[in-house]
């Protein structure tokens, strides 16, 4: 019979564990490069930070008022919003899907090839932990407009740089992604972003239980216990925490744990060592749940 260990994470502050598990997917970057008079349209997917690298621009978001973007400007796009990138806001759009070519992100719209042009650097953020999730899923279909963030622009200029024909290149498209995803969360913050599940973090009680489960995530957590380290009844923690939070406390457990897991099975742990280290008791109930949560076998996810 194997050892079991329990995992236990040295980090005093839960939210800057939330920070340090916002794995993303890494981002293939688009770059767009247009002159003369121009205007192309995007749909709405999953959130989008874009630099304007050179020149200037207009964005002109779906039912907001145009905003001017100077050389080094940042702006996140949040989750199915639409908008409009333009040399001037009253250019006729075309459709970005017939404007970007190839496979590798990177298109032109030219009409004048001219140094004076204006480029463009976009990269979609996809996050995997919930809570980061939640927060971008808070902007819901709003754009939010950063001031001039040097770290911002310049890890998309990296990421731009990283082609798919260049050596190593999808290594260094994955973590220049997650230091991109750590940015955009930072800045959010920083400008005052609100999201629910922060509220969490923030009241004390529902807190204690947060900090808890990101301590020890692979502890044998039941709602009961996670309401003794919160010091409320069973029922009035679980209608709190899920009030303030976005979840149920044990769907915040299963993702935060499988969050964890995603990433451990990408460095090569094997599948069994993973389950035990994050609180399963067979690879069964591991598997089983890994699959609800992300859709695909613990094995597919692990690098060999």
């Amino acid at each position: 019979m194997s050892e079991r260990s329990e995992l236990v994470l040295d980090r005093p502050d839960p939210l800057a564990d939330v920070l340090s598990m916002a794995a993303v997917r890494p981002a293939l970057p688009a770059r767009l490069t247009a002159g003369g008079e121009w205007a192309v349209r995007f749909g709405g997917s999953h959130p989008k930070v874009i630099t304007v690298t050179a020149g200037s621009c207009w964005l002109l978001p779906e039912g907001s008022a145009p905003v001017f973007l100077a050389a080094g400007g940042c702006y996140l796009v949040g989750r199915d919003a639409a908008y409009v990138t333009a040399s001037t806001p009253d250019v006729t759009p075309v459709e970005a899907r017939s404007v970007f070519t190839g496979t590798d992100g990177h298109a032109g719209s030219t009409s004048d090839p001219s140094p004076a042009g204006t480029v463009l650097v976009g990269a979609t953020l996809d996050f995997a932990d919930p809570a980061a999730a939640v927060l971008l899923e808070d902007l819901g279909s709003s754009i939010r407009i950063t001031d001039p963030d040097t770290a911002l622009s310049s890890t998309l200029r990296l990421l731009a740089f990283e082609t798919t024909g260049r050596p190593g290149g999808g290594a260094m498209r994955e973590h220049l992604t997650q230091i991109l995803s750590l940015h955009v969360l930072r800045a959010l913050l920083g400008a005052g972003a609100q999201p629910a599940w922060l509220a969490g973090f923030r009241d004390p009680a529902i807190g204690a239980a947060l900090a808890a489960m990101h301590r020890r995530p692979a502890f044998g957590w039941t709602v009961a216990r996670l309401a003794a380290e919160a010091r409320l009844s069973r029922t009035v923690f679980a209608t709190r925490f899920k009030a303030l939070v976005g979840l149920s406390p044990m769907d915040y457990l299963l993702h935060r744990r499988i969050s964890g897991a995603t990433r451990e099975l990408a460095e090569g742990r094997t599948v069994a060592s993973v389950a035990a280290r994050w609180g399963y008791g067979s690879e069964s109930a591991f598997s089983a749940a890994f699959k609800r949560v992300t859709g695909v076998s613990p094995a597919s996810s692990r690098t060999r």
